[in-house]
């Protein structure tokens, strides 16, 4: 397996290279959509199948001509729903199949395996490659990109100034994402001069757009008092707007403030709904929380097997505490 993926990485570089350089040669024949490797002449020289098969994403039968002949999705569309899988290694061949079509998507989608070595070497010079050509195509998401890679400094020098710019760029073309990196910059006043109003005007402008981490900085603001008068009542508005936009760090928020009673009254049933509701999204720290809430019966009765679901689903969101709980609860079982 280590071997084909070696393989593979060398096939994707000279293929994407060569897909740059060769405007002539037809990307169909040359990226394999079975497996992603080099498909140079009538078959693909690492999986064997022709050139051009691919799998239809609807139904999965294996075609050769532009439209699926049992369902008649489109080749095109079938590798838009591909290349979005969340598995990295389905997405692959789509990836790279479109990135060769230069499409912006699929550009800022191959940046990504450059910046993990996924079938390839980790190569910071492509990441940026990468993101450069699909920001110069005016696509937003790449320009917020290339400002996330200046602002951590991990593939480059830390450049605080050039990934304002970069956010900048992505906000002019409509990315609420971007107003809300401008905004925090402002709050955070560790690179420019702090100004609580010019960061709340950039949240605001993405809130009104419904981006809840917008909505949930917002709502901090007015429990600090941050620019604005501070204001509990105000600040829980806008959290239960942050969560009703779907952000699961305001509902898991919610859910605490409910039960603490801190900044509103108590209220066990509102609390443990919010953490339900954060934990549907994804948030780990909720589904622990529950997890010690009916372990040591806190606000609920007792429930080592309720304790257990939630530690476990916590330690498959990846949290170690959690996984070290589950064991905990197994060992005083077994004594």
């Amino acid at each position: 397996m280590k071997k084909l993926l070696v393989i593979l990485g060398v096939i994707c570089l000279s293929v994407f290279s060569a897909g740059f350089a060769e405007e002539s040669v037809s990307w169909e024949h040359r990226v394999c959509l079975e497996c992603g490797g080099e498909a140079d002449g009538d078959f693909c020289s690492v999986c064997g199948k022709p050139a051009g098969a691919w799998n239809c994403s609807a139904c999965g039968t294996e075609n050769l001509t532009g439209s699926c002949r049992s369902c008649g999705m489109s080749r095109e569309a079938s590798l838009d729903v591909q290349a979005s899988s969340g598995n990295l290694m389905t997405a692959w061949p789509a990836v790279c199949y479109l990135a060769g079509q230069s499409r912006p998507d699929a550009l800022v989608s191959l940046a990504h395996y450059y910046e993990l070595g996924l079938f390839m070497p980790k190569d910071t010079a492509m990441v940026l490659s990468c993101l450069q050509l699909a920001a110069d195509m005016d696509y937003a998401p790449a320009w917020v990109k290339l400002g996330r890679v200046y602002d951590q400094g991990e593939l480059v020098t830390r450049d605080y100034y050039k990934s304002m710019e970069c956010y900048q760029k992505a906000a002019d073309l409509g990315s609420v994402e971007a107003l809300w990196y401008l905004g925090t910059f402002y709050e955070d006043g560790s690179t420019v001069r702090r100004n609580y109003d010019k960061a709340l005007e950039y949240y605001r402008q993405a809130a009104e757009k419904g981006d809840a981490d917008s909505l949930m900085s917002i709502a901090y603001c007015y429990a600090e008092g941050r620019g604005v008068e501070r204001n509990p009542d105000l600040a829980m508005e806008y959290y239960e707007k942050a969560a009703e936009a779907g952000s699961s760090l305001a509902c898991d928020y919610l859910g605490y403030l409910y039960l603490s009673g801190e900044s509103t009254s108590k209220d066990v049933e509102k609390g443990l709904s919010w953490y339900r509701k954060a934990a549907e999204l994804g948030n780990s720290r909720s589904m622990a929380a529950l997890g010690y809430m009916y372990q040591y019966g806190i606000d609920v009765d007792p429930d080592p097997a309720e304790a257990a679901r939630w530690y476990e689903q916590a330690a498959l969101a990846g949290r170690a505490d959690a996984l070290e709980a589950l064991a905990s609860l197994d060992a005083g079982k077994e004594k």
